[in-house]
């Protein structure tokens, strides 16, 4: 309808010619003011000439009528417009919709149309919260009787029977205790796993190959720790998976058992060591918060005695472990990574009771190293993206880092040179860095060099979330060559200089699979290499 009121014109031309407004009403009072119009033609012709500006007022009296039924219409009446050539804008009726079809047994009826018994509604069951997965007692474990998976607790002992050869047949191999508790092995013992000194000359890396018999499938599940024993009269080759196993592989067995497999852990095994100083014993350590050690020498009796067990709080909650030392640091403390930050140095020929320890990060730590040239020096990498060197002698009161190395990512690994004077990193931020160590051991202008890397080299370490994590070691006995594992294709080995540049790249057509984890032997130009699902590579001429 109209709004306010228009000039009289445009009213009557509106009331007059506008097809909206020929409702039968408003044409009635329409004509009604036309008649009254011509009503005043003779009062005109007669009228005298002084009173003709008076004819001003005749369409106001003409479309007076007219305006007065519009404005009654926009009181009481609803005009409905119609548009030429178009429907009517009427509401259309709604439809009631068709019943919805319901199902005999949405309906609660038999086939037949018969009603059923009410059925009672039972909640829906709350799914159990998945239980916590036990620590092991702090008890010896017989490794006869914590053999899993195909290995028999017969085949376990023939297999560590076998083993306690290395020292000779004669009872002196059996490790004795002193009064103090330490556990130590024979002379003959220490004779026959004497560790030869690395060889002279290097290793042509080319000359490297993987044979079909050197292979082989250790544990079940993904391998998160590998280590190759010293020893120059024997390949020995361990492994420890997602489930706290620990696989061993006599490389040279042949069909006489190569492979066993113990269940000393609850938790993914993270740290597999045999210390140069004690090539008798391997240590494992794991998740669940234990350190255990395993006497190689001691045949059928050995067993996986527990050295250090992280302590729990109130709610029972403890630290996982995430790592060992390669070598024992000074006083022949071995150096374990706790996922509190904390690092803790343990004598591992006595209790965990001697152990002391220290807030070394604010994050877990995935790995420490000592210095072979300096072993007090050692080495912390950590999730807070920093590589901390401490001086272990000096740990008093809230000791602080000697240098910290800041990094972009998590770094997984920090590994010395054999000399000790280089320190070679492993980081989430796609980034393996060298840098020189040898001055930062009492050096004051250390801290100022603590960001400058002699040389980074850039590598894809996103192994995500169903891969071990990279950790690049050093080629044997060089300090100028290391080697990671690669996600590129064809699989393989990445080898580099220290300088940053590409020397080499291990491949073969039996490594179809990505390599987390690398072992070199000590004295042989040997490489033990692992995949995620439980298998073994060895490199060997």
């Amino acid at each position: 309808m109209h709004g306010a009121a228009k000039p009289t014109f445009d009213l009557f031309y509106r009331e007059v010619f506008l097809p909206e407004h020929r409702h039968p009403v408003n044409v009635a009072l329409h004509m009604l003011g036309t008649f009254a119009g011509l009503a005043f033609v003779p009062v005109v012709l007669a009228m005298p000439l002084a009173w003709y500006p008076a004819l001003l007022l005749f369409p106001l009296v003409h479309a007076a009528p007219g305006l007065l039924g519009h404005r009654l219409l926009e009181r009481n009446i609803t005009v409905v417009t119609r548009v030429k050539g178009a429907a009517q804008n009427k509401k259309p009726k709604a439809e009631k919709p068709a019943p919805r079809v319901r199902s005999l047994r949405a309906q609660n009826l038999d086939p037949e149309g018969k009603p059923l018994p009410n059925k009672e509604v039972l909640p829906s069951p709350t799914p159990e919260p998945e239980p916590k997965r036990q620590r092991l007692a702090s008890v010896p474990l017989d490794a006869t009787k914590v053999s899993t998976g195909t290995t028999s607790a017969h085949e376990a002992s023939t297999f560590l029977a076998r083993l306690s050869m290395l020292a000779g047949s004669s009872s002196d191999t059996t490790p004795t205790t002193d009064g103090g508790g330490r556990t130590k092995a024979t002379a003959k013992t220490k004779a026959s796993m004497a560790i030869a000194a690395p060889e002279s000359r290097s290793i042509a890396l080319e000359a490297l190959g993987v044979r079909e018999d050197d292979i082989a499938k250790l544990v079940p599940d993904r391998i998160f720790s590998l280590e190759m024993h010293p020893a120059d009269t024997k390949l020995l080759v361990a492994a420890g998976d997602t489930w706290g196993r620990v696989g061993l592989w006599d490389v040279d067995a042949g069909d006489d058992q190569p492979v066993v497999t113990f269940s000393p852990h609850s938790r993914p095994v993270t740290g597999l060591r045999v210390l140069p100083s004690a090539p008798h014993q391997l240590l494992s350590c794991s998740q669940d918060g234990a350190v255990r050690c395993l006497n190689l020498t001691g045949g059928a009796s050995a067993a996986f005695v527990e050295l250090y067990r992280a302590p729990e709080d109130a709610h029972g909650d403890y630290a996982s472990l995430h790592g060992l030392s390669r070598t024992a640091g000074e006083g022949g403390a071995l150096a374990i990574a706790r996922s509190d930050g904390v690092v803790v140095l343990m004598d591992s020929r006595v209790s965990s009771a001697g152990a002391s320890s220290w807030q070394a990060h604010d994050k877990k730590i995935f790995g420490v190293d000592f210095s072979p040239l300096q072993p007090c020096l050692l080495a912390s990498a950590s999730l807070d993206r920093s590589v901390r060197l401490w001086d272990v002698r000096t740990l008093g009161g809230k000791p602080k880092p000697l240098v910290e190395l800041s990094h972009g990512l998590s770094v997984t690994a920090a590994r010395f040179s054999p000399s000790g004077t280089k320190l070679l990193t492993t980081c989430n931020d796609d980034l393996l860095r060298v840098y020189a160590a040898g001055a930062w051991l009492g050096s004051k202008t250390a801290a100022k060099r603590a960001d400058e890397s002699e040389a980074t080299v850039k590598h894809n370490n996103k192994t995500g979330q169903y891969l071990t994590p990279f950790q690049a070691e050093w080629v044997r006995g060089s300090d100028d060559v290391f080697a990671c594992g690669s996600l590129a294709q064809p699989r393989g080995v990445d080898v580099f200089h220290a300088d940053g540049t590409v020397a080499s790249r291990l491949e073969h057509d039996h490594v179809t699979s990505v390599i987390s984890l690398l072992a070199w032997h000590p004295t042989k130009p040997v490489l033990a290499a692992s995949n995620s699902s439980g298998k073994v590579f060895l490199w060997r001429e």
